[in-house]
């Protein structure tokens, strides 16, 4: 598990790489770079799930790194989509910053969820009713994700050409959704209860 220091590092480096990439106004690199950043948070936390089952850890460390990894993920989408579009990309797109105030909140919400489940097991306690109840929104939000990856083909947003002004948004939404889902079905294998 990541120490805050680390959390940070993560984040700030995951954001530089693809604004850098937006910057140079290449859709294939900003493509590439929203890639491998999602797919380095997914490994990492189905890493740490693994860590977490094979130490017989209890349900809620599992969901608890779960949330984190969601929020590092919803929280590069969110900050990227704010810095490329406030000062990268000089392309008007109006709906930027309804996607940063979603993605911002999911952050915001994915990290309070751990913390209940973190201070909940310091206090030894597991509080199943809780761990339940993200295994529910960890269902919903992989539907969505589902439903969002496809909407982008259907839409014709993916792969998105520079000519829209949308494109590196769809290059993080695409990826951020593939790792998001990768990440929730990796934590749905675990059980719910100990």
């Amino acid at each position: 598990m990541l120490s805050w220091t680390g959390w940070l590092f993560a984040l700030a480096a995951a954001i530089f790489a693809t604004i850098l990439a937006a910057a140079a106004n290449q859709p294939m690199l900003q493509m590439a770079a929203a890639a491998a950043v999602s797919l380095a948070i997914a490994l990492l936390a189905i890493r740490d799930h693994g860590k977490l089952r094979n130490a017989g850890g209890p349900p809620s460390a599992v969901a608890s790194s779960t949330a984190r990894y969601l929020a590092l993920l919803w929280g590069w989408a969110a900050l990227t989509l704010l810095i490329t579009y406030l000062f990268i990309i000089q392309q008007h797109w109006a709906e930027w910053w309804q996607f940063f105030l979603g993605f911002a909140f999911a952050a915001v919400a994915s990290l309070g969820f751990s913390a209940m489940l973190d201070r909940d097991r310091a206090a030894g306690n597991t509080d199943l009713t809780l761990v339940k109840f993200g295994r529910v929104l960890l269902q919903a939000q992989l539907l969505g994700m589902v439903a969002g990856v496809v909407s982008l083909f259907v839409d014709g947003k993916f792969p998105r050409a520079e000519t829209y002004a949308d494109w590196a948004g769809c290059n993080i939404f695409f990826f951020g959704a593939l790792a998001i889902a990768a990440i929730s079905l990796d934590a749905l294998r675990s059980p719910a209860h100990a």
